[in-house]
């Protein structure tokens, strides 16, 4: 038993001290994945906003109409006058101390995105895309478009967000809905009768 147990050892150190011998090449540069940075041109007409103050900050839900920007949240510091801060951050004070609903908006605004969630529904026709940013205002963007191809919702969504097809890819994640070859078929067993 020590014998075998001394033959182990001896064996495993050779094969580890060969092993550690060998070369290995590293990367000459470092590779990191890095958030992709766009300048988003968002054009809507405010139908609701709701304003919801926190311990920390201000978040505010921005419900549109006419585009197929559905909805945007964004984050303000608390202050007095959220209104302001809220013209502020798109980029309309002075001009203008607060929006309005029914206000026509179109501004450019740089996003670092973090993630896109694309949830399809077959039966409806539409693809619902919620995309999620690092910044520190604008929080989050929800597309609604009228395709349920997955190479057509990838398309569209590049064109939205100024991005390539590639880096779309790179962020996406799907969530198919209403697929019947999606739910597990239930076999039902058959009736045996013993005699």
């Amino acid at each position: 038993m020590v014998l075998l147990g001394i033959a182990f050892w001896t064996g495993s150190d050779l094969l580890t001290k060969k092993i550690l011998g060998f070369s290995y090449r590293t990367l000459d540069k470092l590779q990191a994945d890095t958030l992709p940075q766009v300048e988003l041109t968002l054009n809507f007409t405010v139908v609701d906003m709701k304003v919801e103050k926190e311990q920390k900050f201000t978040q505010v839900k921005i419900k549109t109409a006419n585009s197929l920007l559905k909805r945007l949240e964004i984050e303000i510091p608390n202050s007095k006058f959220p209104e302001v801060a809220i013209a502020q951050k798109f980029g309309l004070y002075p001009q203008q101390q607060e929006l309005m609903l029914n206000q026509q908006i179109q501004v450019k605004i740089p996003v670092t995105l973090k993630v896109i969630k694309a949830e399809i529904e077959k039966k409806q026709g539409l693809s619902f895309i919620e995309v999620r940013t690092a910044n520190n205002t604008l929080r989050k963007l929800d597309f609604v478009l009228p395709v349920t191809e997955i190479n057509m919702v990838e398309a569209m969504t590049a064109k939205l967000l100024n991005l390539s097809p590639e880096e779309v890819r790179k962020l996406i994640r799907y969530q198919v809905q209403n697929q019947s070859w999606l739910k597990p078929k239930i076999k039902k067993a058959a009736k045996t009768e013993i005699i």
